[in-house]
C-alpha cells in the first residue's frame, strides 16, 4: 500500500484528469486533504522554492486514497517542501480563507451569524470544561452552532441522555421551547410543559465543550421524570433499533383521530 505523507507531492487522477498535489494533513486513513502544485504562476499562488513548484491556494481539495496513484520523486528522493515552507502555507490558507468568507457572505444578520459561529466554535474547541457535575436526565442549554439547511442550529435546551466515560461527550436529545402536540411518534411532550418537547429524530453526539450551562426552573437544574425517561426509550428503541412499542390506549385514540381528521382533509 503507498505511504502517504504530509509535505510530500504526490499525483492524483480524477476523472481522466492527472495532477499533482502537495498533501496538507489527513482526514481519515483513507482521505486527505491536499494542495495543488502547478509549474507555473497562478492566482492567490504561492512559489515554493524547494520544489521550484506554485501552490494553488484556490484549489484546497480533499482526496481520496484511490485516486492518489504515486509518490513523485526526483534523484530518487521524495519531493518534498520544508518546513517553514509548510508553516507559510498555512498561514496564507488563512488569509484566504478569510477573503472567501468576505466575498461569499451577506451582509446581514445572517452573515454576522456566520461570522460569529466561526470566532465561537474555536472558543468552544479551546474551552476548559468547568461543569463536571452534569448528570444524565439534566437538560442544560446547548451550542449547536451554525449548521446546514434545515439542521438543527444556536443555543437550544437538550436533554443529557448519556455520556462516555470521561464525560467529555454527550449523547443529547434537543427540546422545543413548548410542547408540539402533533402526535409524531417520534417527539415526546415532557410532563412539565415548560421543558417542551423532546424531539428523538435530532438526538446528537456531542462534545461536553458545546454545553453551556443547566437549564433552571424554580432555581432548580431542570431533570426529566422517569416515566419521560421511560417513555423516550420506547421511542428510541422504535425509531432507531426498528423494535415495536405497544402504544397505550390513549396513543391509540389519539392516532385514530388523527387518522380521521386527515381522511376529512382530504374528502
Amino acid at each position: 500500500m503507498l505511504t502517504i505523507n504530509w509535505k510530500q507531492v504526490y499525483e492524483v487522477s480524477i476523472n481522466e484528469n492527472v495532477q499533482w498535489i502537495l498533501i496538507l494533513y489527513d482526514i481519515s486513513q483513507n482521505h486527505y486533504v491536499g494542495i495543488s502544485i502547478y509549474n507555473d504562476n497562478r492566482k492567490d499562488s504561492i512559489y515554493l522554492k524547494s520544489i521550484n513548484k506554485y501552490a494553488s491556494f484556490n484549489e484546497i481539495n480533499d482526496y481520496n486514497r484511490t485516486n492518489i496513484k504515486r509518490c513523485i520523486y526526483i534523484k530518487g528522493k521524495p519531493l518534498k517542501i520544508t518546513n517553514k515552507e509548510f508553516d507559510e502555507i498555512l498561514l496564507k490558507s488563512k488569509d484566504n480563507f478569510l477573503k472567501y468568507v468576505k466575498d461569499n457572505t451577506n451582509n446581514d444578520p445572517d452573515g454576522i451569524s456566520y461570522n460569529k459561529w466561526c470566532k465561537d466554535k474555536l472558543e468552544l474547541i479551546n474551552k476548559d470544561n468547568t461543569l463536571t457535575n452534569l448528570k444524565v436526565g439534566a437538560i442544560c442549554w446547548v451550542n449547536l452552532g451554525y449548521n446546514i439547511g434545515n439542521e438543527l442550529r444556536k443555543l437550544r435546551p437538550a436533554i443529557l441522555w448519556r455520556s462516555s466515560s470521561n464525560k467529555k461527550m454527550w449523547t443529547a436529545i434537543p427540546l422545543t421551547s413548548k410542547h408540539k402536540d402533533d402526535n409524531y411518534y417520534f417527539h415526546h411532550d415532557l410532563k412539565d410543559e415548560k421543558l417542551g418537547t423532546a424531539r428523538i429524530e435530532n438526538l446528537i453526539n456531542i462534545s461536553a465543550n458545546r454545553i453551556k450551562e443547566p437549564y433552571f426552573i424554580n432555581n432548580k437544574i431542570a431533570t426529566i421524570s422517569k416515566k419521560d425517561n421511560d417513555e423516550i426509550l420506547k421511542i428510541i428503541k422504535k425509531y432507531y433499533a426498528f423494535e415495536e412499542i405497544k402504544m397505550t390506549k390513549t396513543q391509540t385514540n389519539s392516532n385514530s383521530k388523527s387518522k380521521e381528521n386527515r381522511q376529512k382533509v382530504l374528502t
